[in-house]
């Protein structure tokens, strides 16, 4: 070997040395931080299989609390218009009746009978202000949001009768609205902290 190449070996490897320790000084490259906190799913987000339905059963929930609020309704009372109308449509107007009926039902449950479009939200401030209207006729505590939204139902004066409302196998009034009423208070919850 001659002196030159004896020279460029030793360079070669001197660099080769020096590269490997700055890399070395370097901090190694981080992945961003994920939170591992998880925000609660939307009650209004469940079931439906569509932002568009979705964004019905919003705004068709603020409808009914912003009724009842504007009434002079308490939070109760609001929770209450919230369950019925999850127990009878799911928050949406509408809707079929029961067969062999060709009617459509209001959002909660009831035969439609206004002269607006019947998958508004006008449709769900008229329903809603016909329940805080029967609301306004009985004398059952609003402390118990199922049994009293279930008391201004069979209040109504067109007559309650539960399999116009619940025609599916094994449905009743009394078990839809409590198994509506953990999505209420959490629809109520949403609405009102978004304020």
């Amino acid at each position: 070997m001659t002196s030159r190449s004896i020279t460029a070996a030793l360079l070669t490897a001197t660099l080769a040395v020096v590269l490997t320790a700055c890399s070395r000084d370097e901090s190694p490259t981080t992945a961003p931080s994920v939170p591992s906190t998880t925000a609660a799913a939307s009650p209004f987000g469940a079931e439906a299989n569509s932002a568009l339905i979705t964004k019905i059963h919003r705004d068709n929930a603020t409808a009914i609390v912003e009724t009842v609020e504007a009434r002079s309704g308490s939070p109760e009372q609001a929770l209450a218009a919230l369950l019925a109308a999850e127990a009878e449509t799911g928050w949406r107007s509408g809707l079929s009746m029961a067969p062999p009926s060709v009617d459509i039902r209001d959002i909660y449950g009831w035969r439609f009978g206004y002269n607006i479009a019947a998958d508004s939200t006008d449709a769900v401030k008229a329903a809603t202000n016909t329940f805080m209207d029967n609301a306004a006729t009985i004398t059952v505590s609003a402390d118990d949001p199922t049994v009293y939204a279930l008391a201004v139902q069979t209040a109504d004066p067109r007559g309650y009768n539960e399999r116009e409302h619940f025609y599916k196998k094994g449905e009743t009034a009394a078990t839809e609205y409590a198994v509506a009423l953990s999505k209420a208070q959490a629809a109520y919850a949403e609405l009102r902290d978004s304020q």
